[in-house]
């Protein structure tokens, strides 16, 4: 379920079959009204990606310019068949 709700065009895959599902067994609903509703789970999806990339960029550190405080253990994770290293930040 939760690959479901990564994927915005499945979401709105999801919306269009359930409408078909809805006119075939009898709700009137236009075509007008369909491609208006899938508009809006469109623009929805797009609205909450970019509000929950803000709220991820917030809460995260990036990989160019990594900051620790001073005395931080680090295990340094090397290829296979070198040892790993253990660093202390200074």
């Amino acid at each position: 379920m939760t690959s479901v709700l990564n994927d915005p065009a499945l979401i709105v895959g999801l919306v269009r079959a359930a409408l078909i599902l809805a006119v075939s067994f009898g709700i009137g609903i236009t075509q007008a009204q369909q491609d208006s509703l899938l508009m809006f789970v469109g623009a929805l999806l797009a609205v909450l990606s970019l509000l929950l990339t803000g709220v991820t960029m917030s809460k995260t550190t990036s990989v160019a310019k990594p900051s620790l405080p001073q005395g931080t253990i680090v295990e340094v994770v090397t290829p296979e068949g070198e040892p790993n290293r253990t660093a202390v930040v200074v």
